[in-house]
């Protein structure tokens, strides 16, 4: 019976920890957004050839939460580890309809530029949820496409 009622309470704590696109939330050490911060989210970024065609692959919103680490895990093909990736912040939007900066969506490399292929972009903490960001994504010699993030914790 006590290993019944320990595995129901632990069940949402492991729960909790599922990333994939799925926010984790609760406080962590992270060395690229400069202390600790309150979840992340990990959305993947798929590209190279596949079917005798190049390719690319992310989903269209990720969800973020403020002050957090919006991590773009990226998975090139083999042989396509040294293409270029750009992050372009397009624009940002409050919740109101007025702008607000979007900078920190910017950053540029290859897979091979960044720890474990994962490009780590600090969420702002003042942002009020609901705010919405427009960016775009450039590979080399692939293409672009132009997903957004949406804060919702």
């Amino acid at each position: 019976m006590k290993k019944t009622i320990l595995i129901l309470l632990l069940a949402p704590f492991i729960a909790s920890c599922a990333v994939n696109g799925f926010p984790s939330i609760g406080e962590f050490a992270s060395s690229n957004c400069g202390g600790s911060v309150k979840g992340k989210t990990d959305t993947k970024l798929k590209y190279g050839k596949q079917n005798k065609q190049e390719f690319m692959e992310m989903k269209w919103k990720s969800f973020v939460g403020r002050d957090a680490e919006f991590r773009i895990l990226l998975k090139p093909k083999k042989g396509y580890e040294s293409n270029v990736v750009k992050i372009i912040g397009k624009w940002g939007k409050l919740p109101d309809g007025t702008s607000t900066p979007y900078s920190w969506l910017n950053a540029t490399g290859s897979a091979k530029d960044f720890d474990n292929g994962t490009i780590v972009l600090c969420v702002p903490g003042a942002v009020p949820i609901g705010t919405e960001y427009k960016f775009d994504v450039e590979i080399t010699d692939i293409g672009e496409m132009d997903p957004r993030a949406k804060v919702t914790f």
